[in-house]
């Protein structure tokens, strides 16, 4: 087996048995996202029988394979006319936009006086910063409905924390670096948490996963108080 093979696009290369993987380039960059786009709105409509799965993540997108039915060279000449498609703009087909309710709350967001302390901006300004852009799912993972979103405002980047909790609540909505996220479940994790979402993020039963947030689409939070988070909340559990 061919275990690379470079193309215009890029180095190709076999990770396992069934997997590849290509850079496309600059996690955000938009060439980047757009070469995302074309794969996703191609994998949609051909639905070929040598794809078993993909994701994107950072630059990377990784593809679960049948390598019986398809050899690396074959995967580099596809993914090189898809990528020559036109008519195609960053998220232009599949774009969607979701806001999300957050409530930056002392008794929710754990870490808000720490971060606010960190970052040397009054709570009222940081939390502001985390509500004044539109963010990108750059990629998903970690646990189901995971979506590492970005890029935050520069005054709010700071390192995770030095000793990540044991337990992060569901609905955690947290920072670290130049990202941002929200927990779907409750987790291990070492992102600082400024608030919390009420509902949920991510619905699970045994045959499926409704997550929210996926690639290809923007988000955008927005400050309630702690009667409106409660009265979310107690919503959602009569639903």
């Amino acid at each position: 087996m061919v275990m690379s093979k470079s193309n215009s696009q890029g180095l190709i290369t076999w990770i396992s048995e069934d997997a590849v993987e290509l850079c496309l380039g600059p996690p955000v960059a938009d060439q980047t996202l757009l070469k995302v786009e074309k794969f996703a709105r191609w994998a949609r409509s051909e639905d070929p029988i040598w794809l078993v799965d993909y994701c994107y993540g950072f630059g990377i997108l990784s593809m679960v394979v049948r390598p019986e039915r398809i050899a690396i060279d074959q995967i580099s000449e596809i993914l090189s006319d898809v990528f020559a498609e036109s008519g195609c703009t960053i998220y232009g087909e599949s774009h969607s936009s979701i806001e999300i309710p957050v409530c930056y709350d002392a008794a929710l967001g754990l870490d808000l006086q720490s971060v606010s302390d960190l970052v040397r901006l009054p709570v009222e300004g940081l939390v502001d910063a985390h509500c004044s852009r539109d963010y990108r799912v750059l990629a998903t993972g970690f646990v189901p409905g995971f979506a590492y979103l970005g890029e935050t405002d520069q005054r709010i980047h700071l390192p995770r924390r030095d000793v990540p909790r044991t337990r992060v609540p569901a609905g955690s909505v947290a920072i670290a670096e130049n990202q941002t996220v929200v927990y779907p479940r409750e987790t291990p994790g070492g992102w600082h948490i400024i608030g919390r979402m009420p509902g949920r993020i991510v619905s699970l039963s045994e045959h499926s996963i409704d997550a929210k947030l996926s690639i290809g689409m923007t988000v955008r939070f927005k400050s309630i108080s702690v009667e409106e988070f409660s009265h979310i909340e107690a919503s959602n559990a009569s639903d």
